[in-house]
């Protein structure tokens, strides 16, 4: 049974260590349903307030990490969003 996240699941075995440290909107391990939508929508709002103060302050490698993360939440929720045959997401880490 995977283990619960806040966001999500992980789907490592629950005796496996996780190499992401906190970080799984980047690991393919990570899968989620349409009942977190409203965490990664608020999620997805933080992420695009923060890339844009760091642009803006020229903070190159705050943006470069927190786009990936943008562009991995993005798909989640896309693909949340689509409808009923869309039931689970997972984060794509490439």
């Amino acid at each position: 049974m995977p283990q619960a996240l806040p966001n999500g699941y992980c789907g490592l075995p629950v005796q496996k260590v996780c190499p992401h440290a906190d970080a799984c909107l980047t690991c393919p391990m990570f899968v989620t349903t349409p009942e977190f939508l409203p965490q990664h929508r608020e999620q997805r709002q933080q992420l695009l307030q923060i890339v844009s103060a760091a642009e803006v302050r020229g903070q190159a490698r705050v943006v470069e990490m927190n786009r990936q993360v943008l562009g991995n939440l993005e798909k989640i929720v896309t693909g949340l969003e689509s409808g009923p045959g869309q039931s689970e997401a997972t984060a794509d880490a490439g």
